[in-house]
């Protein structure tokens, strides 16, 4: 009984927190819509899905402050118009709430903003090009790099045939033209590496230097000058002295990442993150946050009103005993970013059964380096304190392991209807448990792009009847489960992959389970519907952070945040939701994003 108690304690006490953040919203509308005010923003002459079951279309919304004062019909909105009122004509444009992308790596992404992605490609003119995009984004005089050069087409080459790979040799004046005013360093699959003419500059090298021990530098076999390439020892000597990344050269990478999350409409972020000044305190047997963004990363943007997502920040399960102690705790935070979930990692495919094609393996277990005891009390001490869980979840028997977890959570500390627990990816699972993750009401992350990005390789590996359950989207909803469509951006910690982070794309692949138009849906039994993409990518996101009342629709009272779209995606074959541009992103009434094309 005492358990229970202090459970419900402190889920009511993060409940009242966020009602103190957030909850008084509703009442100033209130005043506001008995015509005391008058609009701020008016939208009109559009189609608005709200997302909101109560009123799901209409024409017009009016904006006071932040906040959605009302959403109706063209002569309901314009009657709010006074004489200072900003009005937009939307010319019928379709308008959704913003969306909320609910699991993101931030500062992994801050750290490829400086990387031209190389290790696909097998060709010089493509690593021009790939370089010069990196130079396009990056600001002057800053380096770039790059990492693995060739590497998936080295990795993939036929071992048994004799065929030989030619590594990529670009020239000193290729990479010159390609990087144009900024210092570059290549690093090819093998080990060897590249400088440019400005790299070179920066590090001394010149054509009298001699080589280090152990390493050389390449020279042109005729005039013996410095030709860029490095090798053995050289390397190291160079990668020594690039700058170490900075609180300042990641806001500068932030603010571009940040661009992009606006331009294609997204206006709210789950991001795995982590107090610095816990993980300093702590010791570890492994890199278990490599992956984590440092949280002063958001509040050094929010503190210079540069901060154009809101953000739910995920903290390490094993930092929850700590947090309080650092002022976080369920709840705390603002309108841009607050605490109330914890993260874990189980598993990279751990399998009730072995694999169809590996009959002695059955995948990979690390519940991060810890225990199955530890995990057990971990949870349970967390959900004692309030907090939200969300797992890290690939293989059918991690999935049942998790289950098992949170049901001795609920065991223990007794059940609340507040909970808000996650399973994150899922890729696979089977019909029981489906039935036991809908019966507990938890919520899944789904990842469709680490589906589709190679379905033969599922068939493969769980055989033709396992892989029917498989990113069984359908049947999670139909076992109660809600779903939050993410990106995990920005791909794989190896480089190898990247996410999509575009919503209109993640739903296209959702909604038809397929990777491009013309091919055929893998399992399309297991398709969502349209609408039921947009919900995973805007009210069920905010139920997720205990947000559903402030945002997540376009209601009046909560917060306006929404997009404007160039089609009508609600009326157009899927296959348009992959050329749809967003023309206009709101984020709290004002504009954060805006088409260049169109002119909005």
């Amino acid at each position: 009984m005492r358990a229970w108690t202090h459970h419900c304690t402190n889920r009511l006490l993060a409940a009242a927190a966020s009602i103190v953040l957030l909850g008084a919203l509703p009442v100033v509308v209130t005043a506001q819509s008995s015509g005391a005010l008058t609009a701020d923003t008016i939208l009109y002459d559009g189609k608005l899905w709200t997302v909101d079951p109560a009123r799901p279309e209409a024409d017009a919304i009016a904006i006071a402050g932040d906040i959605i004062l009302r959403v109706g019909s063209n002569a309901e909105i314009l009657s709010l118009r006074g004489p200072r009122t900003r009005v937009l004509d939307l010319h019928g444009a379709r308008v959704l709430p913003g969306f909320n992308d609910a699991h993101t790596h931030f500062e992994n992404a801050t750290q490829w903003f400086y990387e031209a992605r190389l290790i696909d490609v097998r060709s010089e003119d493509l690593l021009k090009v790939r370089i010069a995009e990196a130079a396009q984004r990056v600001p002057a005089g800053m380096w770039i790099t790059a990492y693995d050069a060739g590497g998936m087409a080295a990795w993939s080459a036929p071992k048994d045939t004799g065929a030989s790979l030619q590594p990529l040799q670009p020239t000193l004046s290729d990479l010159d033209a390609a990087a144009g005013d900024h210092p570059l360093l290549i690093r090819r699959y093998d080990g060897v590496a590249f400088l440019n003419s400005m790299a070179m500059a920066i590090v001394r090298l010149n054509d009298r230097v001699a080589d280090p021990k152990g390493g050389r530098y390449g020279r042109d076999p005729l005039t013996h000058q410095l030709n860029g390439a490095l090798y053995g020892k050289a390397v190291d000597q160079v990668s020594n002295i690039l700058p170490p990344a900075t609180m300042a050269s990641r806001l500068i990478a932030a603010r571009g990442v940040l661009h992009t999350l606006s331009s294609v409409g997204i206006t709210s972020i789950h991001d795995i993150a982590r107090l610095d000044a816990i993980s300093q305190l702590q010791t570890y047997n492994a890199d278990i946050e490599r992956s984590y963004t440092d949280v002063n990363i958001f509040r050094n943007l929010e503190q210079q009103g540069q901060l154009t997502v809101r953000v739910y920040a995920y903290q390490p399960l094993r930092s929850s005993a700590q947090l309080a102690g650092f002022g976080i705790r369920p709840g705390t935070g603002d309108r841009l970013m607050r605490f109330g979930i914890l993260k874990e990692f189980v598993d990279g495919g751990w399998m009730l059964a072995p694999y169809a094609n590996r009959p002695d393996y059955s995948g990979d277990v690390t519940f991060r380096f810890t225990s199955d005891e530890d995990e057990r009390r971990m949870i349970r001490e967390a959900d004692r304190a309030g907090w939200d869980i969300g797992i890290h979840t690939i293989g059918d028997r991690a999935l049942s392991t998790v289950l098992d977890w949170y049901s001795d959570m609920e065991k223990a500390n007794g059940e609340h209807p507040d909970r808000r627990d996650r399973i994150i990816h899922m890729w696979y699972a089977n019909p029981d448990l489906i039935r036991r993750a809908g019966q507990m009401h938890l919520i899944a992350d789904i990842t469709p792009f680490q589906l589709l990005s190679d379905t033969r390789s599922v068939d493969k590996l769980a055989g033709p009847e396992r892989a029917k359950w498989a990113f069984a989207w359908r049947s999670m909803i139909d076992a109660g489960m809600k779903l939050d469509i993410v990106s995990d951006m920005p791909g794989l910690y190896n480089r190898t992959e990247v996410s999509p982070v575009n919503p209109l794309e993640n739903m296209y692949h959702a909604i038809t389970r397929k990777t491009a138009p013309g091919q055929p849906g893998w399992h399309p039994e297991q398709c969502i519907t349209l609408k039921e993409a947009i919900e995973a990518y805007t009210i069920n996101p905010a139920y997720a952070s205990h947000e559903e009342k402030v945002k997540g629709s376009l209601e009046a009272g909560k917060l306006a945040d929404l997009v404007v779209l160039s089609n009508d995606i609600l009326s157009a074959p899927p296959e348009q939701l992959l050329t749809t541009r967003v023309l206009l992103t709101m984020l709290g009434g004002s504009v954060v994003y805006r088409d260049p094309i169109s002119g909005w």
